[in-house]
């Protein structure tokens, strides 16, 4: 953690001091557990790709629509090493080297899932599909004729400058190798402003409903009475264009894609514009735009209908049903 001071904020230190506390008292992330259900048993296999700073911990949150759709004989294994520990401060994590090494598991993962599995269905979220985009040009043309593929929260590619930077770096910002970041503020009242700024969103389908709230599902740590998040536009954007240089071209697989219709990271760009960059990378890509933000569009409802379709698209395929069983050739791998 020898970032450098110089050029700090006023109450820079006081925020670093909370927010490496609450690396180590957070609980709602549930860290670093990458697999869940037994391959051996499972009907269908599924692979994880977190988004920027995300964490193995998020399956969690699909698991009710996935075991809804497609019954409890599921497993799930998530990309994770520990240099992307929950436990890591965010400016660590994001280096070329680690990035480099994020991009190797991944294609070992996979290729590991594909040897004993006839079909693995990946789940990418938010910036992690072009880790996964990355990783999929070093397969072979029969392993990602396998892969079916989830995209939850579509993210543009690359990340535009913020003028929250100017804002809050004066306050608690610093320079870590040459990259300025920042922690910026989650309360429902700045979403005038971004429509990712929000910290709770309520959910409602049919008689159901629930307030969720985003720190259950991403990183943050309370200062002043309001939760934070630390973010530097040029490390992560740097990291993601890292990654994005290293994409072959498209991924012809069967797809499912859903797109926030307002989404803070697309800065407003039409759904004709969303919708050709994500076909750039996704020629086959099934995209649906839901009404809500990049967060809140990965609700239980918007979720539940993702898998349905997918589900539709594995048994449209002939021995569907079997499709997720381990050959009986190859030892299967151990569950938890």
């Amino acid at each position: 953690m020898n970032s450098s001071r110089h050029r700090a904020g006023r109450f820079t230190a006081a925020f670093r001091a909370r927010y490496l506390q609450s690396l180590h008292d957070y609980r709602f992330f549930y860290d670093d557990i990458s697999e869940i259900g037994n391959p051996a048993t499972a009907d269908y296999i599924f692979y994880f790709v977190p988004g920027i700073n995300g964490t193995p911990g998020q399956t969690r949150f699909v698991l009710p629509s996935l075991t809804r759709v497609f019954g409890s004989q599921v497993y799930m294994k998530a990309l994770h090493l520990p240099e992307f520990s929950a436990r890591r401060p965010v400016w660590e994590k994001y280096t070329p080297a680690n990035v480099d090494r994020k991009l190797e598991q991944l294609r070992t993962d996979l290729s590991e899932l594909l040897q004993r599995h006839e079909h693995v269905t990946v789940i990418a979220s938010s910036n992690g599909f072009y880790d996964f985009a990355a990783a999929a040009g070093n397969l072979s043309s029969d392993e990602v004729a396998r892969i079916h593929l989830v995209w939850g929260a579509c993210a543009p590619d690359h990340f535009d400058p913020t003028p929250w930077e100017q804002v809050f770096f004066p306050l608690n910002g610093f320079e870590h190798e040459g990259h300025r970041w920042f922690a910026f503020p989650n309360h429902n009242l700045f979403q005038a402003f971004n429509p990712e700024a929000s910290h709770t969103h309520l959910w409602r389908d049919g008689p159901q409903s629930r307030r969720f709230v985003k720190a259950d599902l991403e990183s943050r740590f309370h200062f002043a009475g309001l939760e934070w998040d630390y973010v530097s536009v040029s490390q992560i954007g740097a990291m993601v264009h890292h990654v994005v240089n290293q994409i072959g071209g498209p991924v012809r697989i069967p797809a499912e894609a859903l797109v926030a219709a307002n989404d803070g990271y697309w800065q407003g760009k039409p759904p004709a514009v969303v919708e050709r960059h994500i076909r750039r990378y996704l020629p086959d890509a099934n995209i649906e735009f839901k009404p809500a933000s990049h967060l809140w569009v990965v609700t239980p409802s918007h979720v539940t209908e993702l898998f349905e379709r997918l589900k539709h698209r594995l048994h449209g395929m002939s021995g569907a049903h079997a499709i997720s069983r381990p050959q009986a050739s190859i030892p299967v791998l151990a569950g938890v």
